[in-house]
């Protein structure tokens, strides 16, 4: 009776759990730089329904008084979804005191958000003047990207 040198072996070897993490580490490596970017557009989404709902909410203050309103509380807008990563602010667009003929309500990114990386989309605007409705975008350096910004 011959009994066997070789008993036998359970569980891996050091080279099949170093390619084990070496595969894992270049799947996270295409991952993480996707999800960050689907994050960033659905934050971005985010914003661009506030200032619609901003916008809509103008047009029901304007339809009782002569003027827009400049403050989201006037308009009792809540813009909770996107205030922890976005300033939402309403502008002159004529200069004047009170907003007759128009406004731009915008959203940029706060300080310490992580949409500041947001290098397609650093503010995002809505300009209202008159029966004529914009939808504008800047992009790092100023250029525009309107089209990358709001969903068509």
């Amino acid at each position: 009776m011959q009994t066997s040198v070789h008993s036998q072996r359970h569980g891996f070897t050091l080279i099949e759990l170093m390619v084990t993490v070496v595969i894992a580490g270049i799947l996270a490596a295409v991952a993480y730089p996707n999800y960050t970017s689907y994050v960033q557009r659905s934050r971005r989404a985010d914003a661009a329904a506030v200032l619609t709902s901003v916008v809509q909410a103008q047009e029901r203050y304007r339809g009782n008084r002569s003027t827009f309103s400049s403050s989201l509380e006037e308009l009792k807008v809540d813009p909770a979804a996107i205030t922890k990563h976005y300033d939402v602010n309403i502008v002159n667009l004529s200069g004047a005191e009170t907003l007759v003929s128009g406004y731009v309500v915008t959203a940029t990114p706060k300080d310490g958000s992580p949409q500041r990386n947001d290098k397609d989309c650093v503010k995002m605007s809505i300009q209202v003047d008159g029966a004529s409705v914009k939808y504008l975008a800047t992009g790092q350096g100023d250029r525009v990207t309107s089209n990358t910004c709001w969903p068509r």
